[in-house]
């Protein structure tokens, strides 16, 4: 494959989200001398913005290529009511990592494919997953993503509405209070740092008060949450965090890196690397994609030289090691 990157909408202040506008996807298409064999999206992103399924599958469909979706963070997201799912939404495929928000063990995942989907997918599926499957699966795994399925059958929408609600009410809490809140899905609940604090400094405040966050970095602090966390849970964060009196940081986020391309993504990747300290990769080609968290838009692609926007952007978010490819 030969990818073509979907750029970030302008005015995006995170490497983390990934906005990709129906409008910003029609121009994209109509710029190609033909469909693509598939449009690629994360929905959600790692701050929690879910992307407008509908919107983008009919575009995608109206250009004769397929939409498939990348919900890792999303998978509870069919039992809402209505459904937030992007197979409900019009994605022609879509992958899940059930453990991230179900009682699944690490490593459980779900392949979907829509009733829509050519008959070529549905019938080679289980093959093209064959290729990538290890012959000694973990029954453990496999054991709990059919246990998972009796819990999603019983009592499971009914928790989720109320883990939902709690959720809800503590953004209102923090809000009060003075913390900005960023839209996101439904379990997720991200802070934007204010002046004289970053997400870092959030986080470190959160672990003395007995919690764990799922990410933080410069700019924002990222909770994530499942029915299995008690009102106690909640309660914890509310009392670490407190109250905020100072005002939103200015915008300081570097524009994303557009690299010039030297070398396919294949032929950097199978090419012979070394690792670099960031600061001495600048002018160098990338080896390896540099990501600061990912699902996140990565810094620098395996094939790319890597220039002073990328350098910027390694700085920014403590990058210290690149791999590039031998000189």
């Amino acid at each position: 494959f030969e990818p073509l990157w979907l750029w970030p909408e302008e005015g995006t202040s995170s490497l983390c989200a990934c906005p990709v506008t129906a409008e910003g996807l029609e121009r994209a298409l109509r710029a190609l001398p033909a469909p693509p064999a598939a449009v690629y999206v994360t929905s959600p992103d790692y701050l929690g913005n879910l992307a407008d399924i509908s919107a983008l599958a009919a575009v995608c469909h109206a250009h004769g290529t397929l939409l498939l979706a990348d919900n890792a963070h999303g998978a509870y997201l069919r039992f809402l009511s209505p459904s937030l799912h992007p197979l409900d939404q019009g994605a022609d495929l879509c992958c899940d990592s059930a453990h991230k928000t179900l009682p699944v063990l690490t490593g459980g995942a779900y392949l979907h494919l829509s009733k829509a989907v050519p008959a070529a997918f549905r019938e080679s599926a289980r093959s093209a997953l064959a290729l990538f499957g290890s012959t000694s699966p973990s029954y453990l795994t496999l054991a709990s993503l059919d246990l998972c399925n009796r819990c999603l059958s019983e009592e499971y929408p009914a928790r989720l509405k109320e883990a939902v609600r709690r959720m809800e009410d503590l953004g209102k809490t923090l809000s009060a209070r003075g913390w900005q809140t960023e839209p996101s899905d439904p379990l997720r609940l991200t802070l934007r740092a204010p002046k004289g604090l970053t997400g870092l400094d959030l986080a470190d405040r959160l672990r003395r008060g007995g919690g764990e966050c799922e990410y933080a970095d410069r700019d924002f602090l990222v909770l994530m949450t499942t029915p299995e966390n008690t009102p106690e849970d909640l309660a914890r964060v509310s009392a670490a965090l407190g109250e905020n009196r100072a005002p939103a940081a200015p915008a300081g986020f570097p524009p994303p890196a557009r690299g010039e391309r030297v070398l396919s993504v294949r032929e950097a990747l199978f090419a012979p690397q070394e690792t670099v300290p960031a600061e001495e990769s600048l002018g160098r080609i990338c080896g390896a994609p540099t990501v600061s968290c990912p699902p996140a838009v990565p810094i620098a692609v395996s094939g790319e030289r890597v220039g002073r926007e990328a350098a910027a952007l390694f700085s920014y978010y403590g990058v210290q090691l690149v791999d590039v490819l031998k000189e």
